[in-house]
């Protein structure tokens, strides 16, 4: 049998060796059509920050690696330009036509530069390979580029902020949608906004460039932005050339349209990575999402069927996580647009805790959102800070793939130290908070129900000197030990509304007024530290 597969990145290699390991006798061939095989991608914009040192280090096996220890031809600069599907042969641009047996598509997904005038600028450039970045460094280097320009605020747009900044650059990011990282609920990024300005890191959020001129950028609101060089992070699409021309079936996404071993609709076709549709297990609809570990794990289901092994994919839950000047930022699931878009009802709660017991040096806070349907289930969970977001994220993220509730979160079984967490994890609370959400025990007020102008009775339970420095328009004063001597001086005709910094004050004056028969009581549901954020 004969395995050809077009693509050397993650999805191509991780096919090519897994199928190699499970059998000996399969000839197996990779046609990458650049002069560059098994780079990290995801590690480009560390590269260029100097956080990893050599272009080495980001490159997995080497050609003659792939010959000699797994006796895989690697044919580079082989691009493929038409699929013969009667005839199973490959032509190549500029080669010796190439036969098959069985073929695995794992093109991946390429990064376009919008049509915007003067994008193709000498001083612009895109994130896409090791050649890439050797250009960037160079031009910056050689010119002394200060002011930076990334359009896209998602993960790579970020990662590329840091990685400027580490080299002493100013910079600026622009992007379309109103708030980072589009895949967050803006007020989670909110967090992340008012950390990016303690790195000088200007933003331009719901603005989008309308040209390019050789030192600036002219937005759509007229303003210009100064820059000395450009990257263009907005993201990427499917690469779906070669499965269009060889009718091969794409999916509503736009990602190529596969079955639960990875065969499109041609059975000796298969393919994996960021070009091809899931569905995802929360929303229940189709889905293309570029994911360095769903490429892995589809090639290697690929490779499982070819050798006569079947291992369904199933659906799958985003998941994903970001590194932001130190802050992490992480999140699983759904988030609230998917989920109305999906019409799928959902409940949330936000809670800021620490990640570790408060008398450890490195405790820090954490925050994180969880979204949750009427009947319990877990649909989504985003998180923020500096440590210990990750950990939490991925226990959520393979609840939410199982179906998993929020009772079983309350119970999760959490390793504990003081310097790794609290007896009562976040995610305890998080689950406990949602429980009792459902149960009617607890009664949110949204924070941007604050700006309805309702008639209600805000109260702060902060000390009086943290209530003085800064507290929300319209609020009275009640400390929490002050709470049960005051009870005359609440009204029942009316919502009470309780907040605090962090929410726990708050709620244990919300516990007295419920316990005294106030019905009207509520806590503030807000994503914010009001010591700081607002």
């Amino acid at each position: 049998m004969k395995v050809v597969i077009i693509g050397g990145g993650t999805a191509g290699v991780s096919a090519a060796t897994r199928l190699r390991r499970r059998d000996e006798n399969a000839e197996i061939v990779i046609l990458e059509k650049n002069r560059e095989f098994g780079v990290s991608s995801c590690a480009l914009p560390y590269l260029l920050g100097g956080l990893v040192a050599e272009p080495e280090d980001i490159v997995g096996a080497g050609v003659e690696q792939m010959r000699q220890i797994f006796r895989i031809d690697v044919k580079l600069e082989h691009e493929v330009i038409d699929i013969d599907r009667k005839n199973k042969i490959l032509t190549i641009e500029g080669k010796t036509p190439v036969s098959y047996d069985k073929l695995v598509l794992a093109t991946g997904a390429v990064q376009l530069r919008p049509d915007i005038e003067g994008v193709l600028g000498d001083n612009i450039f895109t994130m896409r390979d090791l050649r890439a970045v050797d250009k960037i460094k160079t031009y910056y280097e050689a010119t002394g580029a200060k002011k930076i320009l990334i359009l896209g605020g998602g993960n790579v747009g970020l990662e590329t902020a840091e990685a400027f900044a580490r080299l002493g650059a100013k910079v600026c990011i622009v992007e379309r949608a109103p708030h980072l990282m589009p895949y967050f609920d803006p007020e989670m990024m909110r967090r992340i906004e008012n950390h990016l300005q303690k790195f000088e890191v200007r933003l331009y959020l719901g603005r989008q460039v309308q040209g390019f001129c050789e030192t600036y950028a002219l937005l759509d609101n007229g303003a210009q932005v100064k820059y000395d060089l450009a990257i263009i992070a907005t993201g990427v699409r499917p690469d779906v050339k070669l499965p269009i021309m060889a009718d091969i079936n794409l999916g509503r996404s736009g990602g190529i349209l596969v079955n639960d071993y990875m065969q499109t609709n041609d059975p000796d076709i298969f393919a994996a990575g960021a070009d091809v549709e899931f569905t995802n297990a929360v929303t229940g609809l189709p889905e293309r999402w570029p994911s360095a570990p769903r490429a892995v794990l589809q090639a290697n289901i690929a490779a499982d069927f070819l050798s006569g092994l079947e291992t369904p994919f199933g659906k799958a839950a985003a998941c994903e996580i970001t590194e932001v000047f130190g802050c992490t930022a992480a999140f699983a699931g759904a988030n609230a647009e998917q989920l109305e878009k999906a019409g799928i009802p959902f409940r949330h709660v936000y809670l800021l805790q620490n990640n570790c017991d408060i008398y450890m040096p490195q405790s820090q806070q954490m925050l994180f959102k969880l979204l949750f349907a009427p009947d319990g289930k877990i649909l989504g969970i985003q998180g923020i800070g500096p440590r210990g977001i990750d950990t939490r994220v991925d226990i959520v993220a393979n609840m939410i793939s199982r179906g998993g509730t929020v009772a079983e979160l309350s119970r999760a079984a959490v390793a504990y130290a003081p310097p790794f967490a609290m007896p009562k994890d976040a995610l305890h609370n998080l689950g406990n908070l949602a429980l009792a959400v459902l149960r009617d025990e607890i009664r949110y007020y949204d924070v941007g129900s604050l700006n309805k102008n309702e008639d209600i009775f805000l109260v702060d339970t902060r000390a009086p000197e943290s209530f003085d420095k800064r507290h929300l328009p319209g609020a009275v004063n009640f400390p929490l030990a002050s709470i049960r001597g005051n009870l005359a001086s609440f009204p029942r005709d009316k919502k009470v509304v309780f907040y605090c910094n962090h929410g726990y004050g708050a709620y244990l004056a919300y516990c007295i007024l419920r316990n005294r028969g106030f019905d009207n009581a509520y806590l503030l549901n807000t994503p914010y530290d009001l010591s700081f954020d607002l």
